[in-house]
């Protein structure tokens, strides 16, 4: 594969969404990623809906770019297979719970021993250690926890989780950056290092000034829906069809005429940002009424000299805006299966470099469908020892159907 990362080898033991996530990052930016599923393959995120051309497509788009192969982890010699594979990998992932590598003999300082340069890479809901380490997480755990869901919704509203399971992602990215940033330093001093993630902890990270905020002031931060909590105006707005979002007023003169309330102008509440943001239960009301009055895209014009002004894109909208479609920022993947030609559309990565550009040169696997070529061509297996272990049992490498879906 073309990109940065060409010639880092990944071990990938993650499952769900947060782990393969960041290996899907690692994978983008030009890794090897070998993802290692259990003989008896029942990662129920592989069964869910929609399915396309016979895969299910929650998982498709994070396995794009990786191998996959299926070892019985609990199998002696399945388990020498992976310490071996290890033994030629530059990183290993996983996102079990804390202790559950250990369990398999298949942890950091097993695998540190025979490869010092190992980098060891854990993402979990809690941490590998602490009073929570324990518990399980998933997103809306991640959300909550970290107190995100406090401050999101309306003010008269209840807590709500953000509309994509960023407590996943944000953990999968930030493992990809510690996983990059210990690469950077085994160039340094030749040793690889155990690397820990919170899911919790990676969003608390972007929490940005709320933490600092209650610091300052001993004010808990609430919920305030769509608006800022220091600027006004800086929220959206409901317009004849459809919403726009104003991010704050360069020209607030020029701004009063353009949306035809001439008198807020001078009026001393709103006559700069703080005092306005102090006085936003008065003029909010004021606001939604003025946009009311035309459709989005006459705001889009109108504002544009004056305020950051955008519309609020449908999944659609943002799909197939050209703006977005210029850079390249949603991909085409075909979906293997019975039926040819048939494409699905997944994000793509929002890295750009000049000289090393990553890029994704096939699509998800089957599970299983490398691991004949894994074995052959990583460890050197003969075609006779690689189809006794699939006799034995010891690994697999024909797909599986998926599981179905219940709930």
């Amino acid at each position: 594969m073309a990109g940065p990362l060409a010639g880092v080898r990944v071990l990938d033991f993650t499952h769900a969404l947060a782990g393969p996530f960041g290996t899907m990052v690692l994978a983008d930016l030009g890794a090897e990623v070998i993802n290692v599923e259990r003989v008896a393959a029942t990662d129920e995120t592989r069964g869910y809906p929609p399915f396309v051309n016979g895969r299910s497509t929650y998982r498709f788009s994070l396995e794009r770019g990786k191998k996959s192969i299926q070892v019985d982890l609990k199998h002696p010699e399945g388990r020498d297979l992976v310490l071996r594979l290890a033994d030629r990998c530059d990183v290993v992932t996983e996102n079990f719970s804390p202790g559950t590598m250990d369990d398999l003999g298949l942890g950091y300082e097993t695998i540190s021993r025979r490869n010092p340069r190992i980098i060891f890479a854990s993402c979990s809901g809690f941490g590998q250690w602490g009073p929570y380490a324990q518990r399980g997480a998933l997103d809306i755990i991640a959300q909550a926890v970290s107190g995100l869901m406090s401050i999101t919704g309306e003010p008269d509203g209840r807590p709500m989780r953000a509309g994509a399971s960023i407590g996943d992602t944000l953990g999968g990215t930030f493992m990809a950056l510690g996983v990059i940033s210990a690469l950077y330093e085994r160039e340094k001093s030749g040793l690889g290092q155990r690397l820990d993630v919170s899911m919790v902890e990676s969003v608390i990270y972007n929490l940005e000034n709320a933490i600092i905020r209650y610091s300052a002031t001993g004010e808990v931060p609430g919920r305030v829906g769509s608006r800022h909590p220091l600027i006004t105006p800086f929220q959206s707005f409901p317009t004849s069809d459809s919403w726009v979002v104003v991010a704050g007023v360069r020209d607030w003169e020029a701004f009063c005429l353009l949306v035809e309330l001439p008198e807020l102008a001078h009026d001393p509440r709103f006559e700069d940002s703080r005092i306005r943001h102090q006085h936003h239960a008065e003029l909010e009301p004021l606001l939604i009424e003025a946009f009311k009055k035309k459709a989005t895209v006459e705001w889009l014009g109108l504002l544009a000299d004056v305020a950051l002004v955008a519309p609020i894109n449908t999944i659609a909208g943002m799909v197939n805006d050209p703006h977005i479609q210029a850079r390249g920022a949603i991909l085409t993947l075909p979906v293997p299966g019975p039926k040819e030609g048939v494409y699905v559309k997944a994000p793509n990565t929002p890295v750009r470099l000049s000289r090393t550009p990553p890029g994704v040169d096939r699509p998800g696997p089957s599970v299983g469908e490398h691991t004949r070529e894994v074995l052959r061509d990583v460890l050197g297996l003969p075609a006779a020892e690689v189809e006794r272990l699939e006799q034995q049992g010891v690994v697999k490498s024909k797909p599986v159907i998926s599981p179905s879906f219940h709930g």
